[in-house]
C-alpha cells in the first residue's frame, strides 16, 4: 500500500477510536446527571424502560469491554499496516507483493472465523445467553428477509454511487488503477488458479458477510448504542467498518454502505437482512470483477 494512503487510513482509524472513547465518556456524563436528563435516559437506556430493550438480553459493562477489545484489535491491525508500510518506504511499497496465495487466503479466512467464534462465545455461549438474543439472529420468514433485502439493495447501490462520486471529487483519482485495489481484488484479476478463486468467492460471499455483520451490526452497534445514542453508534460503527478494509478509494462508499446496513438492521430487528444485503453486494462485485477483468 502507498504510504500516504496508509497514513490516511491510520489517521482516520485513530480519530474513530478517539471519537468512540470521547463519546462514551460524554454520554456517561450526560447520563449521570439528575432529573434534568430523565427523559433522555428513559428513551435510550434500557434499564429505565424495560419494553424498549433490544436485543432482548441486558447489555452490560462486560459487553462494552468486549467491544472495546474488538475495536482495539482492529485498530492494532491498521496501525501495524501503517508502520510496516512506512518502514519499507514508498519505492519498495509499490513493488511489494500484492497477490494472495491459496494458503494465505485460507489462513486469512481461518483467522477471521476464529476471531468471530471467540467473540460469539464470549458474548453469548460462555455467559449462558441465547445467540439469537445477543446478535439479532431472530427468526424471520424467508419471504420477509428477501423482500427487505431486495428493498435494501436499492438503498445500498444508491448510497455507494453517491460515495463513489464524493470519493472521485475529493481524491481526484480518475480511472481506477490496479495498484489501488485491495489485495483480494488484485488476486482475482491476475491469478488464474481455480481453487484460489473459489476460496476467495466463498470468503467474499459467505464468510465475510456472515462474520462481519454479526460482529459489527449484531454486536458492536447495539452495545455502543446501549451506552451512547443510536445515531452516534451507527456513525462510529460504520466508520470503523470502512477503515478496517484499508482502502482509501472505497472508504466513503463503504461508510455509506455500512450506514445503510445498520439502518436496515435497526428497521427489521434481524441481522439476517443485512447479511443477505452484504452477501449480494459482494457477490455482484465479484461477478463483475471476474466478468470484466480486462476492462479494469
Amino acid at each position: 500500500m502507498d504510504p500516504i494512503k496508509a497514513k490516511v487510513i491510520f489517521e482516520i482509524s485513530t480519530l474513530c477510536l478517539i471519537g468512540i472513547i470521547i463519546g462514551l465518556f460524554v454520554f456517561w456524563l450526560y447520563r449521570i446527571k439528575p432529573k434534568k436528563n430523565a427523559l433522555y435516559r428513559n428513551r435510550y437506556f434500557p434499564e429505565n424502560k424495560k419494553e424498549i430493550i433490544d436485543p432482548v438480553i441486558k447489555i452490560d459493562l462486560f459487553d462494552l469491554m468486549i467491544v472495546i477489545t474488538i475495536i482495539l484489535f482492529f485498530y492494532a491491525n491498521v496501525a501495524l499496516l501503517y508502520f510496516e508500510t512506512n518502514n519499507i518506504g514508498p519505492s519498495e511499497s509499490s513493488k511489494a507483493k500484492v497477490e494472495l496465495s491459496l494458503n494465505e487466503t485460507l489462513l486469512s479466512v481461518g483467522i477471521f472465523l476464529i476471531v468471530g467464534a471467540v467473540i460469539f462465545s464470549l458474548a453469548s455461549v460462555s455467559r449462558g445467553r441465547q445467540p439469537r438474543q445477543v446478535f439479532g439472529l431472530r427468526k424471520r420468514s424467508p419471504s420477509y428477509v428477501f423482500k427487505m433485502g431486495a428493498l435494501g439493495m436499492i438503498a445500498v447501490y444508491g448510497s455507494v454511487f453517491i460515495g463513489s462520486v464524493i470519493s472521485n471529487i475529493l481524491l481526484s483519482t480518475g480511472e481506477p488503477k490496479k495498484e489501488d485495489l485491495q489485495e483480494i481484488v488484485q488476486t482475482l484479476l491476475t491469478n488464474d488458479e481455480l481453487s484460489l478463486k473459489i476460496a476467495i468467492i466463498i470468503s467474499a460471499v459467505v464468510v465475510a458477510p456472515l462474520v462481519e455483520e454479526i460482529i459489527f451490526r449484531g454486536y458492536i452497534y447495539p452495545v455502543l448504542k446501549r451506552f451512547t445514542h443510536p445515531a452516534f453508534s451507527c456513525v462510529m460503527t460504520s466508520l470503523l467498518f470502512a477503515v478496517i478494509h484499508t482502502n482509501v478509494e472505497s472508504l466513503i462508499s463503504l461508510f455509506f454502505l455500512a450506514i445503510v446496513l445498520t439502518v436496515f438492521y435497526e428497521k427489521t430487528k434481524s441481522i439476517w437482512v443485512p447479511i443477505l444485503m452484504h452477501s449480494i453486494f459482494n457477490g455482484v462485485n465479484t461477478f463483475f470483477i471476474l466478468k470484466f477483468s480486462d476492462a479494469i
